[in-house]
């Protein structure tokens, strides 16, 4: 490799090991084309070839997984083992623990799990392994996940070796943690950043904490990264460089990025900056210098290799692109300090409405800003194991940050199309390639900007007739009602779900939100939109308004609250509404009897929305007119709903079932889909056909579906 900084030889192979990874899942046929066309370059075939290899290897062993998970009994508790690198983590009323793979049943999963235990979890000591019995289950997003209910269930077994690296950073997080358990706790915020700034674990960081980087643009500061790989790599080769050991300073950099990953433990980020560090020193060592920009190339070229399922990790493209940034535009552009801000806003901002549908603009100031006060806190939290009085010191540091990132400008938007950021990646890449100096910058800028300006314009689409949205959310209800000027929101589901997926369909206002009771998957992402969204009025049901949800929702609201009381009206335009509420107190179920039922008449076609009732609330409500085109079945299928008295007084001719996949309850229950399939109503499911758009069109139906 040639020194020449304006010269990146080994972009090539990376474009090539990129689509051949990336083209198998598109289509086999896709695979051997590719091929053919990039066998121009030998070298470039070479890694394309290698790139298709990887990628079906990868889908190879995913699909031997969802075969094993399938041939689990879901109603069946299966045994688990996973590694202990984590510390448990506080969620609601239950606890998370994260492994990066697992065994169940004794097959091998090199895939990470979720361990959620509902009950308060014995305290990891020096254990290597957790071995616990439940449910393993997939969620909506795919992930693995598994319910402990007792602790008789949940044991630690094993003894991390003296001599590992992980045994260390156990020690000091364990000696750290004995200072948060004082009985005020107000130390609990300062030992939770240095436990995530020295050692990788942000299990206690509070989300006000986490909230307030988040707004920011500047949560990359606070987790164990490449910013603390490099500042510790950096303090050490300076080190022995002032003591005139240049050699042992390459040796030493080396060693360092092979142990980073063995203390830290197997995270993505971690392991990426250890690549890059080794390769860097590797090359001094081997007298083979490169330049800074080529090494990134093959720094994300190994990376690749090694963990080709990195290539759509939100975290691998926030990492490489911010780098990538600063060195192909920000070293070429003359106003240095303006041109880094620049280009780290331009390269990250796509990529973060594309995972996140969020933006922070300023983020990247921010970062500068904050740089030094997060190395300060990083050097107090590696002191504070053995000087507890500098906990206070990182806690000022903190206070200090809080009130810069107050001012940031964050918010939603819709994410681009995946065929702009694919468009605008091929094109950034190619640039690398071919372009040089300015001309190149100026060419990565233009390409970057192609998928943001695609989220502008996806934000501002409307729809051409009156349209009701059933959101795949899970275990939960979200609907979205829309016209072109007005649109109104019953209920969130569980969760910050609900915030993208209104982003995506370009909602930055809500004339109502409607939540037809305060139970937590109604409820959650209520409270989230309120919060996020601008609202002009919110209704609530008169009964059962209690618990943390609802004081979440009422402590969110800046807009009016409206009761809802049975026969109220409620017209925008082309929507209109009646709440139904059963003015009466039902010993069974009654938070789920209390619901609003929402009747909206949308281009002469009607919905009811029945919330979570159950058969005595729709008995007490069959006096009702309670006709409608579409039902949205109640209780997301429950056998204790959806009554024959229910659906003769409905008539629909369609349903739609709002319900996880593979949930907890066996929702939707076999009785309810009998009866519907007995009068002939056809039924939706978002469990099974994801998110459900049913339009009107001149009074005709049309449905269409899926995945978000």
């Amino acid at each position: 490799m040639r020194n020449d900084p304006t010269d990146v030889p080994a972009a090539f192979p990376l474009i090539a090991l990129v689509a051949g990874l990336a083209i198998p899942l598109v289509s086999p046929w896709l695979a051997i084309a590719g091929l053919l066309l990039v066998s121009l370059r030998v070298r470039a075939a070479f890694f394309a070839a290698l790139g298709i290899f990887l990628s079906l290897q990868l889908q190879t062993r995913l699909g031997r997984e969802h075969t094993a998970f399938d041939a689990v009994d879901p109603e069946r508790f299966i045994t688990l083992e996973a590694p202990l690198e984590r510390d448990w983590a506080q969620r609601d009323e239950s606890f998370l623990l994260r492994a990066s793979r697992f065994t169940a049943n004794g097959i091998a999963f090199e895939t990470p799990v979720a361990i959620y235990a509902r009950f308060p979890p014995r305290e990891i000591a020096m254990e290597a392994t957790l071995r616990a019995e439940g449910f393993l289950r997939r969620n909506e997003r795919g992930e693995y996940t598994l319910g402990v209910k007792s602790p008789e269930l949940l044991s630690y077994e094993g003894v991390l070796p003296r001599w590992h690296p992980a045994a260390w950073n156990r020690a000091l997080a364990n000696s750290l943690e004995r200072h948060a358990r004082e009985p005020s706790d107000e130390l609990a915020d300062e030992v939770a950043l240095a436990q995530a700034l020295v050692l990788g674990r942000g299990e206690r960081l509070s989300e006000e904490l986490k909230d307030s980087f988040r707004g920011g643009g500047t949560y990359h500061l606070l987790v164990f990264s490449g910013l603390q790989i490099a500042f510790a790599a950096g303090l050490l080769a300076l080190l022995l460089r002032w003591l005139h050991a240049p050699r042992a300073a390459d040796w030493l950099l080396l060693a360092f990025a092979l142990l980073a990953p063995l203390f830290i433990g197997p995270t993505a980020s971690v392991s990426r900056a250890s690549t890059g560090i080794g390769l860097y020193a590797l090359s001094r060592i081997c007298k083979r210098p490169t330049s800074v920009e080529n090494l990134w190339c093959v720094a994300a070229l190994m990376r690749l290799i090694l963990e080709p399922g990195d290539l759509t990790s939100a975290s691998f493209h926030l990492t490489y692109a911010g780098a990538g940034a600063l060195m192909f535009i920000g070293r070429q552009l003359r106003v240095k300090p303006i041109a880094y801000v620049v280009a780290a806003e331009v390269a990250i901002a796509p990529l973060t409405l594309f995972h996140f549908h969020q933006y922070a603009l300023g983020g990247a100031l921010l970062t500068f800003v904050m740089a030094p006060l997060i190395f300060a806190m990083l050097v107090l939290s590696a002191l504070a194991a053995a000087f507890p009085p500098l906990l206070h010191a990182i806690g000022w540091l903190h206070r200090l940050c809080t009130m810069l990132n107050a001012l940031g400008f964050s918010g939603w938007l819709a994410a681009p199309t995946l065929a702009a950021l694919i468009g605008g990646a091929a094109l950034a890449l190619l640039s690398i390639a071919l372009l040089r100096g300015r001309t190149r910058a100026v060419a990565l800028i233009a390409a970057l900007l192609i998928p943001t300006l695609a989220a502008v314009l996806r934000s501002r689409q409307t729809v051409d007739a009156p349209t009701v949205t059933f959101f795949d959310i899970g275990q939960g209800d979200a609907i979205l009602l829309r016209t072109k000027s007005h649109a109104v929101l019953v209920d969130g589901g569980r969760g910050d779900r609900i915030l993208p997926l209104l982003a995506d369909r370009g909602i930055r206002r809500l004339d109502a939100v409607v939540l037809s009771h305060a139970h937590p998957d109604h409820c959650e992402g209520t409270a989230h939109a309120v919060a996020g969204v601008d609202v002009g009025t919110i209704w609530i049901s008169p009964r059962r308004f209690h618990g943390e949800c609802a004081g979440l929702v009422l402590e969110a609201a800046r807009a009016p609250i409206r009761l809802a009381r049975d026969g109220d009206t409620f017209n925008l335009g082309d929507i209109q509404l009646t709440a139904h509420i059963a003015e009466t107190r039902f010993r069974r179920a009654p938070e789920n009897n209390a619901s609003i039922v929402l009747r909206a008449e949308m281009g002469g076609r009607s919905f009811l929305l029945t919330g979570d009732i159950e058969k005595e609330a729709e008995l007490y409500l069959s006096d009702h007119d309670l006709r409608a085109d579409v039902l949205k079945v109640a209780h997301h299928g429950s056998r204790t709903s959806t009554s024959g008295t229910l659906l003769d007084n409905v008539n629909p001719r369609l349903a739609v079932i709002s319900c996880g996949r593979r949930n907890l309850f066996g929702h939707p229950h076999p009785s309810v889909l009998e009866a519907l399939d007995e009068r002939r109503i056809r039924t939706w499911r978002t469990d099974r056909d994801g998110t459900i758009d049913v339009e009107v069109r001149q009074r005709r139906l049309y449905v269409r579906s899926g995945l978000d």
